[in-house]
């Protein structure tokens, strides 16, 4: 009994393959009051760090679970995912579904507490909505639409920044000032999404041609890496546009630099005859967002004081 309680759980945890740190722009947010000469004290910060950690992990769990769950005949067939549990088998159906419902009332509850009660389904309904409409975006009659799930998925990402100021910055500021604060956040989180995840994506290439699976490499045909190239470059044209307001040189340099370099090596790396490349460059990326919660901590100590007594 224990042991396949113990399977049941490494199962859960698989299906929602938990590996998300998008709260770093919690510290970005507080960087950016402190500026503004607002003091918030450093606890109060990593509590809401804490939060913002918790609910993007919960819900992108139960996207996970949905996603396999609506992709598990697909799945089934590709030979990358064909030993995902919904997929070969290991979870049920009722088991998942009640897993995801868990993790999603579970994040909603995390972000009224991060929220304050405030606005919460003014934030979780976009997010839900995008959940919902990502694994249907890989169908060809999206692609019709010229609309590919790296878009949804990236249209995602970009929205949990929005929860994420608006805890920091609270009532400070109306609706219409938190997002123009937000925009350059919530673009270069789109842009980057998009990147990592067509390079991600390209590993299944051969077999989403044979099950006509939707996705953004298919628009570049034969020019995938000068597709990735262009969003490479995206990606970089919009942090200056983030930091051009900041003046931080830690910023110039953790961010502009370590990306501009990193991402070079990223394209160096990806060969369109080697699928699996694709896999080496989703991992270096989520090297590069550890290191931006790193980065923009530093950032936050280095604004706030914290660092003068060293």
């Amino acid at each position: 009994m224990a042991t396949s309680q113990s399977q049941l759980v490494r199962t859960l945890i698989d299906v929602s393959r938990f590996d998300k740190y998008n709260f770093w722009s919690i510290f970005l947010a507080a960087a950016s009051r402190h500026a503004d000469g607002v003091h918030i004290p450093s606890d109060w910060v990593l509590g809401r760090a804490g939060l913002a950690f918790m609910y993007t992990y919960l819900l992108s769990g139960a996207g996970m679970v949905w996603n396999d769950w609506i992709d598990r005949d697909i799945d089934a067939q590709v030979a990358r995912t064909k030993n995902r549990p919904l997929a070969s088998g290991r979870l049920s159906t009722r088991a998942a579904f009640i897993w995801m419902l868990v993790q999603y009332a579970a994040s909603v509850w995390l972000m009224d507490r991060m929220l304050s009660g405030r606005n919460v389904w003014t934030f979780m309904l976009p997010l839900t909505t995008g959940i919902i409409l990502y694994p249907f975006g890989k169908r060809p009659t999206t692609r019709k639409l010229g609309i590919y799930p790296q878009y949804i998925l990236g249209a995602s990402s970009a929205l949990t920044i929005l929860p994420a100021w608006a805890s920091v910055y609270e009532d400070s500021v109306s609706s219409h000032d938190l997002v123009a604060k937000c925009l350059p956040l919530c673009v270069f989180l789109f842009l980057w999404t998009i990147y990592f995840n067509t390079a991600y994506s390209y590993q299944d290439i051969k077999d989403d041609c044979r099950l006509s699976v939707n996705s953004s490499y298919v628009f570049a045909g034969n020019y995938v890496h000068g597709l990735l190239l262009l969003q490479a470059v995206a990606v970089i044209m919009a942090i200056p546009w983030i930091l051009h307001e900041n003046g931080s040189a830690w910023l110039w340099f953790s961010w502009l630099g370590v990306w501009t370099a990193s991402l070079g090596e990223q394209l160096y790396l990806f060969d369109t005859k080697d699928p699996s490349s694709g896999g080496r460059v989703h991992r270096r990326n989520f090297a590069l967002g550890i290191w931006n919660v790193l980065a923009c901590f530093v950032e936050l100590l280095l604004v706030s004081g914290s660092l003068d007594m060293f």
